[in-house]
């Protein structure tokens, strides 16, 4: 919001300083951006020198000083003389269209130029530059000498009452104890009333809870007078004609916007306020055709639509210089609406901006009257007697029981009853006793229509604290016990994540919570329930091809690109994702049911420039429905939540050969996340996922005992198939979910449900004594159905030969000569140690025996030999 200051004047006696008036602004909570006196890079310099330049009948070569530094400048002008006082653009300031460089003029160095009062502006004079008073100070900004200084606020968004001039000089009144002179209005009227001359009909009150409209006939439509104009450029806004102007002026001194339309096109002189149809277009002032929705507000006619309400104009009904009558218009629309559509659109206006803010309701009469009163005086307009107004709901003034003791008990400020109520009266609050002629020192205090951000004591507390001055808090150093700290595990669980990945040569990243659906449906397409990331089966109700594919089938079986991307659109819309009331974008509709689609692509954009370091990961969380949440008696499931990428070589090195990312790879980062956590019982099995390659995705599984501890350590013991649970998916990208992201290189994704994990994290790490006893090494290569996966043979090890067995590794996967098809050769090097004696081989082989035996009895294997 710009403040010229000498229109501040108007409303309000402030003899402050402009910088002063600036900081006191400021303290009082409306923030100054910046105190803007016109002409910026444009300061006061002295000549100390001139001599003519040789060759030249008219240029001089001058030096001058801003009183800190000199410079050489030439000049042409012939009133300038040595101590002359001028105005000095500096290189890179902006005169008219030209911006001013250091140049040689016939080779004399010029390192700005002086000025003339037509250059600056200030008028058509453009015989000699302008000369300044003698007592002017040097370095300064031209604008603190002769310009208007303008305050640039910046006005937060529940402070809609001070986006207009009456609204800071209120402000400005109250700190400074002055008399607040809002504008006088008396309108003049005669002719025929304006209920006579148009209809008015509004058929969605919730979006339009108020419409005023006033006629005025026989108007003038030419230039402004300078002063509005001035007025209206100060303040941020182009001079148009004097009917526009006035809308403007008074959007700019009350705060409601208006609009003018040529009352003669307007059809039957009918203005009728209803929903956009569907199909509907504009075409609006700027020559775009806008097309709008059926939740956009419009004011029309009946032959068609007019204004986009609260946003923009359109062209068929627009003021021109044969305009002599004028339907002028002033409304109160739903902020959220107006914030919608224009985000919609795209399309962001002085008028959207303060609708958004919620304008007080009560302004629609005043603001019409005053524009009806300037068209009058301005463009000799005759205002038609009445206004037209619907108002079916008016509001009533709301009304909070105040103590004053409360002022020093939030704020630790002294300050008497009297000075409560002189600060809530100088902004517009009525005050008065809560029980009239008591002893009681409660107030009751009637809050203004214009104040709708003040609900409660609290906010009467900081507006005593505004206006009394914060600097009259008192600096005091806290007392009493200290609040224990919270204590939130994830945080040093996060930590701890981070420095295992770190060391593993990962980056990690942070991509946003907010995404699309198509972005996610591109990544996982049919994802139907809470936990599809982690299964390898559809979840219940979904059809099977909308789970993923059957060996080497695409998850999505289309014919073209063009249907591909029409199927996962209707995919996307099927995803259970929580979606924005009011989004900033469609790319940041929904909050996010994985941060697979977000690693995606950051690799791919990462990968425009380098092959090398695409080792990514991210901690975050996903945002999963709940019953709880459908009904609105609860929230999201926000699980915390682990991800990986990982696409080409760690490094790029000349000494050693690159080495792409495999599943390997991803594996053993994997691995080694999880030694590092302790986590002793966990397995890969094989999985289907339609974010994965056919065949090289695993599902991660750890074992998982009531109350959270592990059923076996180390890998010992007997572990039950219920006990295994589910805490990852991991694999190569799919190739059709690579092309969908632009990928160039094989991708490895894994995601992690970090909830899950913990529970199989050890809260406390035993640790064993080194054996006293030697171990007895033996290998075992079996022959096993090719389907059985080597970590359940493992695990069948570890629990047949128990104690004695205390590590089993594999070594060897084999098939092929000597192997029968359909079966494969798993080769383990097994360790027998016991803590409390040496094992005789004897006690080794009668364990292996039992091992061997075992296997056979489960899986159908043989020895081989």
């Amino acid at each position: 919001m710009r403040v010229p200051y000498s229109w501040l004047k108007d409303y309000v006696d402030v003899e402050l300083p402009v910088a002063e008036l600036a900081h006191r602004l400021t303290m009082a909570g409306l923030e100054v951006d910046r105190v803007d006196y016109g002409w910026p890079g444009i300061v006061t310099a002295q000549i100390l020198w001139q001599e003519r330049i040789k060759g030249s009948d008219h240029l001089w070569a001058t030096r001058v000083t801003t009183g800190t530094e000199e410079l050489s400048v030439v000049c042409g002008a012939p009133n300038i003389q040595v101590r002359d006082k001028v105005p000095l653009a500096r290189v890179g300031a902006k005169v008219g269209e030209i911006t001013i460089g250091e140049k040689r003029a016939m080779g004399v160095l010029s390192q700005g130029m002086l000025c003339s009062p037509r250059e600056l502006g200030l008028s058509d004079d453009h015989a000699g530059i302008l000369i300044l008073p003698p007592d002017t100070p040097l370095g300064v900004p031209l604008g603190a000498v002769i310009g208007e200084p303008v305050i640039d606020l910046d006005i937060k968004a529940h402070r809609g009452d001070l986006f207009c001039m009456v609204g800071v000089a209120r402000e400005v009144a109250a700190f400074t104890g002055k008399t607040l002179r809002p504008p006088t209005i008396a309108v003049k009227e005669k002719g025929t009333a304006a209920a006579k001359l148009m209809k008015l009909e509004v058929r969605d009150a919730e979006l339009c809870p108020r419409y005023t409209a006033r006629v005025i006939r026989n108007v003038t439509v030419g230039p402004s007078p300078q002063w509005m104009a001035d007025r209206l450029i100060a303040a941020g806004m182009r001079p148009i004609n004097n009917v526009v102007d006035i809308t403007n002026y008074v959007m700019l001194e009350l705060g409601q916007p208006l609009h003018a339309f040529d009352y003669d096109k307007v059809a039957d002189h009918t203005i009728v306020v209803r929903r956009a149809a569907p199909g509907e277009t504009l075409t609006t002032l700027d020559g775009v055709t806008r097309h709008l929705t059926a939740e956009m507000l419009l004011i029309t006619d009946p032959a068609g639509p007019n204004v986009i309400a609260g946003i923009f104009g359109g062209a068929r009904v627009e003021v021109s210089e044969t305009t002599t009558s004028v339907l002028l218009e002033a409304a109160h629309f739903k902020p959220t609406n107006i914030r919608r559509t224009s985000v919609t659109l795209g399309l962001r206006t002085e008028s959207s901006g303060r609708f958004e803010k919620g304008p007080d309701v009560e302004l629609t009469a005043l603001a019409v009257d005053r524009a009806a009163q300037l068209l009058a005086e301005l463009a000799d307009g005759g205002v038609a007697p009445g206004r037209v107004d619907f108002y079916p709901h008016p509001v009533t003034q709301r009304a909070l029981t105040f103590e004053p003791g409360q002022v020093p008990w939030l704020t630790g400020m002294t300050v008497t009853r009297n000075e409560v109520i002189d600060s809530l009266s100088a902004l517009g609050f009525g005050v008065g006793d809560a029980v009239p002629g008591g002893a009681d020192e409660t107030l009751r205090v009637t809050v203004p229509t214009w104040r709708g951000d003040v609900e409660e004591s609290a906010d009467l507390v900081e507006e005593v604290a505004r206006i009394a001055g914060y600097e009259r808090i008192p600096s005091t150093i806290p007392t009493g016990p200290l609040p224990q700290p919270s204590r939130d595990p994830w945080f040093r669980r996060e930590d701890r994540i981070r420095e295992v990945l770190a060391g593993a040569g990962l980056t990690e990243t942070v991509s946003y919570t907010l995404t699309s659906r198509a972005a996610m449906a591109s990544l996982l397409p049919g994802v139907g329930g809470r936990d599809e990331l982690l299964l390898a089966a559809p979840a219940p109700g979904m059809r099977a091809d909308d789970a993923g594919e059957t060996g080497d089938t695409a998850s999505v079986a289309v014919s073209g690109r063009a249907a591909e991307r029409r199927a996962i659109a209707a995919l996307a819309e099927r995803l259970p994702a929580i979606a924005l009331v009011n989004p900033l974008s469609s790319e940041l509709g929904v909050l996010r049911l994985t941060l697979m689609s977000g690693l995606l692509d950051i690799v791919r954009e990462n990968a425009k420039h380098s092959d090398a370091g695409l080792w990514f990961f991210e901690l975050g969380r996903r945002y999963l429905p709940t019953a709880e949440l459908a009904t609105g008696t609860g929230l999201a499931d926000e699980r915390h939540t682990l991800a990986i990428a990982m696409s080409g070589p760690l490094v790029q090195s000349w000494a050693a050969p690159d080495r792409d990312a495999d599943f390997s790879g991803l594996k053993g980062v994997v691995e080694t996340l999880l030694g590092a956590l302790k986590v002793a019982g966990y397995r890969f099995t094989p999985t289907r996922h339609p974010t994965f390659h056919p065949g090289r995705a695993a599902l991660l599984e750890v074992a998982i005992a009531h109350g959270g501890e592990l059923t076996s350590e180390g890998g010992g013991g007997e572990i039950v198939e219920s006990a295994w649970a589910p805490v990852a998916v991991l694999g190569e990208v799919h190739p059709d979910v690579a092309e969908r992201f632009d990928l160039t290189k094989r991708t490895y994704l894994m995601e992690m449900d970090l909830e899950r994990l913990y529970l199989a994290v050890p809260e406390t790490v035993r640790q064993m004594p080194i054996a006293r006893y030697p171990a007895a090494q033996r290998d075992l290569a079996v022959v096993v159905p090719q389907d059985v996966p080597a970590a359940e043979v493992e695990a069948a090890i570890h629990a047949s030969g128990a104690p004695l067995v205390r590590g089993v590794r594999l070594f060897d996967v084999y098939t092929g000569a000597g192997i029968p098809e359909g079966r494969k050769s798993l080769a383990y090097a097994i360790t027998y140690q016991s803590p409390e004696r040496t094992l005789t081989d004897a006690e080794v082989e009668r364990t292996q025996a039992a091992i061997v035996a075992t296997l056979r009895e489960r899986f159908g294997a043989e020895p081989r030999g």
